[in-house]
């Protein structure tokens, strides 16, 4: 799946020059000279150099850096900032320092009115030894007085002394749990990172964003009174999910989508009150099952909770596929009352519906888009915050538990995945 609209930008104003890293400050108000200047030329007004952020983004390889700079672009229109890429291109010689950097200013007309959105970017490639002091280079580019904001998509690595140093100086740091090889061992080693007391920012996961839509349709199908009363009873969860394709590639497999799943019931769990008792096991049917104490004591009862893997064809997009909630029989039925949000069929449509009892009438409740959003749009959410999100570290920390369950270990697997298309 593209991590950006379709949508084609039509570049207005402004380039891209090479120069010595200790120029790349005064590069830049150069080209916002020239870039005025074109401007009045044109008979328009001169360039408004806005920015709301420092926008530091981390990226692993060349390609991602592309993709860094495509998202920069398309997040300018509703944050523009000044984006400072720190770009690890591989192997180098020993001793490398960093000495160069690309320097960018750049405007585009949007289709709503046609006004010009611009933005700033600086990229610092380096090599080798010198991938150790891109830090230090995000520094010295960082505009005084300005929210910094780090963003490090793929897998970083959260041990690692250039992320303790961006930590440091960052106001919020933004990761995505769809990159990590180790879905169980990455959202373990984050709990961890939030878990720290001197850490300094918020911390946020683009994985959890892409929930939303899921965690709003399951909670209001209980908004109704008359269900609300259910939450006490419900015996038995299982979440269904399919492939992750948000980092896919020609090059590189689908993978299960299970920390989004792990997130997902880390949600439901917190919110609940529940808690994780026993080891986790599973069955023939590749479905992880743990169990969860309802409250503190044995007599509130148990949960079961399953998390399926399910085989997603190609053009289905990744992530999870159902949530099916039962609530112990009610009302004289012999057979429980199913709670379900569900994908419909191949579409990017869920539907949450609720049927009561063997055989009792359905009721749809109402309909979601699920549609994958681009990353400039989870990106721009978390930036309209930019505040500690504590449902989402309770959620976090309860995922992180149940990833570092003995027995667990099934969701490490490809069960459910499927060859990129």
């Amino acid at each position: 799946m593209g991590a950006i609209a379709d949508e084609e930008l039509v570049f207005t104003l402004g380039s891209s020059r090479k120069v010595d890293l200790g120029r790349a400050e005064q590069e830049l108000q150069e080209l916002w000279h020239a870039a005025g200047d074109e401007a009045r030329r044109q008979g328009e007004e001169g360039v408004l150099r806005l920015r709301e952020f420092n926008f530091v983004a981390y990226a692993g390889g060349e390609d991602m850096a592309d993709r860094i700079s495509a998202v920069v672009a398309r997040l300018a229109q509703r944050h523009p900032g000044r984006a400072i890429v720190l770009l690890d291109a591989g192997p180098g010689q020993a001793g490398a320092e960093l000495v160069e950097a690309w320097v960018s200013a750049a405007c585009y007309r949007t289709r709503e009115g046609g006004r010009h959105v611009c933005w700033e970017q600086v990229t610092v490639p380096a090599r080798g030894e010198a991938v150790g002091l891109l830090h230090t280079a995000a520094m010295r580019l960082l505009v005084p007085e300005l929210p910094t904001v780090l963003w490090w998509p793929g897998e970083p690595v959260l041990d690692g002394h250039i992320f303790r140093q961006l930590g440091e100086v960052s106001d919020m740091v933004l990761v995505d749990s769809a990159g990590f090889r180790d879905p169980l061992g990455g959202l373990v080693a984050l709990a961890g990172v939030a878990a720290d007391r001197s850490r300094n920012f918020a911390l946020d996961d683009l994985n959890w964003a892409r929930l939303t839509p899921w965690r709003e349709v399951t909670a209001d199908l209980f908004e109704d009174p008359s269900r609300r009363v259910w939450l006490p009873r419900i015996e038995r969860v299982l979440v269904e999910y399919g492939s992750e394709d948000t980092y896919a590639s020609p090059r590189r497999a689908l993978e299960p989508a299970a920390a989004r799943a792990l997130l997902l019931v880390g949600w439901l769990a917190s919110r609940l009150g529940w808690r994780p008792v026993g080891d986790a096991g599973q069955g023939d049917d590749q479905a992880l099952r743990v169990r969860f104490a309802r409250g503190a004591t044995a007599e509130a009862g148990e949960i079961e909770v399953l998390l399926a893997p399910r085989e997603t064809p190609c053009g289905v997009p990744g992530g999870l596929v159902g949530v099916h909630l039962y609530v112990g029989p009610t009302g004289g039925a012999s057979a429980p009352t199913v709670l379900s949000v569900a994908r419909m069929g191949e579409a990017c449509v869920c539907a949450a519906r609720v049927r009561r009892g063997q055989g009792g009438a359905e009721e749809l409740v109402r309909t979601v888009d699920v549609s994958p959003r681009p990353e400039d749009r989870l990106l721009s959410e978390e930036l309209d915050l930019l505040g500690p999100d504590p449902v989402y570290e309770e959620a976090l920390r309860m995922a992180a538990a149940l990833a570092a369950l003995p027995g667990a270990q099934g969701l490490r697997g490809r069960q459910g995945g499927v060859e990129a298309c």
